[in-house]
């Protein structure tokens, strides 16, 4: 087994030794794909999945333009964002001959393990370090295919209505099983067509994201799941969502990040959302699932009983902020100042997207809400547990009928 690589760099020959290395370690580089600009970067990230992208940071953005530091800033955002069907590599390493480069670049990159790699033809440095991080990329992709303990893995935020609530879907459950020493999991089995697929669920220690973060990426390296599925109950925005509706989170954020700042005498607040969602794959077969009418039209002995419409599902934002939310003037902000069409807020969504994508972004994730209040001052418990089986079927249903084409 060896690598798929894609190298970002305008003038190959000013590479000499890094194409000398990349040529000479067929054990460690296989296939390597060459973008002479950031253009041709994103259609191939697009049409492929590559284990290592090496990506010079002054480039141009199409063959023959003006190289700019700006182009290759401009790509990793995409790649961050999953924009426009991009695939992010497993492992993406900026690098630069260059003694150049300006603040705003080296501050954007210092998040990255190593910063800007410097390159130079009079050291192994920047050499030594590929190899070593191609060394541990592949043996990473090696525990991925040699150590999965389960296909999907289920997430909720509480034990109580909502992983009750996934523990009653007919999935042959075992009994509890220790994932380490603080978190505990179910695994069942479901068959799909002539292939029998693993199943593990679990619940976070508290609600919010921090512990849901923790719980996805504890699980993401235990089990290697190929999809995560976030299941429970949520906060739905008037005029957008009723009571029961599953809301099927297309892109999520946190509503709270941002920076507090004095204007003219007056403390005001500027948004800095980060926004992480589906691939394209997710979207299609949760689009079919939303036209699914036999199955939403048997939820309605249970929306009866509840005095609710019959729930159905919506593809649109979910907002997830670690506090929760019973003001509605607080909820008409974040739809007036962050999305118009914001049809859900909840606490651990964004949290979920965001430890799965900086883990493996190879891995799919969503979220399956129902609503259970409108965030505002009538909140109660009332239709929680209604909620949590509501979400719990159209997982169930999901699972059942749509989620063969992600695995």
């Amino acid at each position: 087994m060896a690598l798929e690589i894609l190298l970002l760099e305008d003038d190959p020959s000013k590479k000499n030794r890094l194409l000398s290395l990349l040529n000479s370690r067929k054990e460690l580089f296989g296939q390597i794909d060459t973008a002479l600009c950031t253009s041709d970067a994103k259609r191939m990230l697009k049409s492929k999945y590559y284990d290592l992208f090496i990506a010079d940071v002054v480039v141009p953005s199409d063959l023959g333009g003006e190289k700019s530091e700006e182009n290759c800033i401009a790509l990793f955002e995409e790649l961050d964002d999953g924009f426009d069907g991009i695939t992010c590599p497993n492992f993406s390493l900026p690098m630069s001959s260059s003694n150049e480069l300006s603040a705003t670049a080296h501050e954007f990159f210092k998040g990255r393990p190593w910063g800007i790699l410097p390159y130079t033809d009079t050291s192994d440095e920047c050499l030594d370090t590929i190899e070593k991080v191609a060394r541990f990329v592949l043996a990473d992709k090696e525990r991925d295919l040699d150590n999965s303990s389960c296909d999907i893995f289920i997430i909720t935020a509480l034990m109580e209505p909502e992983f009750a609530a996934i523990e009653s879907l007919g999935l042959e459950w075992g009994a509890f099983e220790p994932l380490d020493s603080s978190q505990l999991l179910r695994f069942g089995e479901i068959r799909i067509g002539d292939k029998d697929y693993k199943i593990a669920a679990g619940f976070s220690t508290r609600m919010g994201p921090v512990a849901s973060a923790i719980l996805t990426v504890k699980a993401l390296l235990k089990l290697k799941p190929k999809l995560v599925i976030m299941a429970g109950i949520c906060a739905g925005i008037p005029g957008k969502a009723e009571i029961g509706d599953v809301i099927a989170a297309d892109i999520s954020w946190d509503w709270q990040s941002g920076k507090y700042i004095d204007k003219s005498g007056q403390e005001a607040f500027e948004i800095a959302p980060h926004q992480l969602g589906l691939d394209d794959q997710c979207r299609n077969q949760l689009l079919l699932l939303k036209r699914d009418k036999d199955f939403w039209n048997s939820l309605a002995p249970m929306a009866v009983r509840t005095k609710v419409d019959i729930p159905k599902l919506i593809l649109g934002p979910m907002a997830t902020g670690s506090s929760v939310l019973a003001d509605a003037r607080v909820t008409e902000r974040i739809k007036a100042s962050q999305h118009k069409n914001v049809a859900g807020l909840d606490m651990e969504t964004y949290a979920v997207f965001a430890a799965a994508n900086a883990c493996n972004p190879k891995v799919k994730v969503m979220s399956l809400k129902s609503v259970c209040d409108k965030g505002d001052v009538k909140k109660n418990d009332e239709y929680q547990e209604y909620a949590a089986n509501v979400s719990a079927a159209t997982v169930f249903q999901f699972l059942k009928n749509y989620v063969a084409p992600l695995l």
